[in-house]
């Protein structure tokens, strides 16, 4: 038998606002009055910005008054002084409508706000397109953003660890996110081990502001910094002598091959989708559409990415498999607009025969 397991990174699946009224782009932190939580507790967000790059760790339920004296009720995100908008709902849909095309048994995501989004968002998305996943988990991770690594299965999730507080060499969490650990217990009864992660990105900060030097240095320190990472996973892997029946998921952010990912070769895994096929995806219209970019790029890709008039074709969303499981397939589901269907990511999956 054979089972599907898939990975997605969701581009910002943040929850929708509940708030009765649109806020502008930004707000001026120290303008606004107070965070009122329903259990009488209060907190300015301007005290909390003072002491954290990191958002506002605000109640569920707040209440905002503004200075005009508008008063809004609702769950208020921040991340350094910009709204936390939530997901388009057009843009929502349309991975929906991709995950119901994937049809995978088990489906891996990256960039997910919190269990609530990814309640809310299978209860309004999924369910109405017939997917219903009923092991669902997302461990709050390291990231300040609050983009964290999902799972969801409809095989059974027998048990969760999340690495999240795993040290690097100064002591200092090495995740940027986590690296999600799940088990699965798969149609022959025999656990199935599913890691998935999201490796430290390539985004510098006000790049264009720094010189060619300064460039080249972040994106060396980038490089080692996915590098700790990636050798965390072999450690961790070893250290639970863990061979068989491993699934590793997850954005990379770098391809199959470069060194920074070496040490997952090391344990003997191998990346399944730089040698898969493209499978059709479903346009605005919710109609398949096969791929009509293959000749883009001399390599599989999940990314495309345009900078500075410079456009590259990246393999970031992996699948690695330990060498008892045997991939019948590997596909990665075309998207149908170049500049991305609902993210700019596109979904992969294997195929695993158990």
């Amino acid at each position: 038998m054979a089972i599907r397991i898939a990975t997605f990174n969701a581009n910002n699946l943040f929850s929708r606002w509940s708030f009765q009224t649109e806020l502008p782009r930004t707000v001026d932190q120290k303008k606004l009055t107070t965070l009122k939580a329903t259990n009488g507790a209060a907190e300015t967000v301007a005290d909390h910005a003072a002491t954290t790059d990191e958002p506002a760790s605000a109640p569920d339920v707040v209440e905002v008054t503004l200075p005009d004296g508008t008063e809004l009720s609702g769950v208020l995100r921040t991340f350094r002084g910009k709204l936390v908008r939530g997901k388009d709902p057009k843009a929502r849909d349309w991975i929906a409508r991709r995950i119901r095309a994937l049809d995978a048994d088990v489906l891996c995501l990256q960039e997910v706000e919190d269990q609530n989004a990814l309640d809310v968002f299978h209860r309004d998305a999924l369910v109405p397109l017939g997917i219903r996943y009923p092991f669902r988990m997302v461990v709050e991770g390291n990231d300040p953003r609050r983009i964290d690594v999902a799972i969801c299965s409809k095989l059974p999730i027998t048990r969760v660890s999340s690495w999240r507080f795993w040290p690097d060499p100064t002591g200092d969490a090495v995740f940027g996110r986590d690296l999600l650990q799940a088990e699965i217990t798969a149609p022959d009864g025999k656990p199935l081990r599913v890691f998935v992660n999201h490796l430290k990105s390539n985004f510098i900060a006000d790049e264009f502001r720094l010189t060619p030097a300064q460039v080249e240095k972040e994106r060396g320190e980038i490089a080692e910094r996915r590098t700790l990472q990636a050798k965390a996973i072999r450690t961790i892997l070893r250290r639970q002598r863990l061979e068989t029946r491993i699934v590793l998921t997850g954005d990379m952010n770098d391809a199959p091959d470069a060194p920074t990912l070496s040490p997952l070769a090391d344990l003997g895994l191998t990346e399944q989708i730089s040698g898969g096929t493209t499978m059709a995806g479903p346009n605005r219209k919710g109609v398949l559409v096969d791929d009509a970019f293959g000749n883009l790029s001399d390599h599989m890709w999940t990314n495309r990415h345009r900078a500075k008039g410079q456009v590259s074709f990246n393999l970031y969303d992996q699948i690695w498999t330990s060498p008892d499981l045997t991939v019948a397939a590997a596909h990665v589901m075309r998207r149908t607009l170049i500049g991305g269907d609902g993210s700019d990511h596109d979904p992969a999956c294997v195929d695993v025969e158990l």
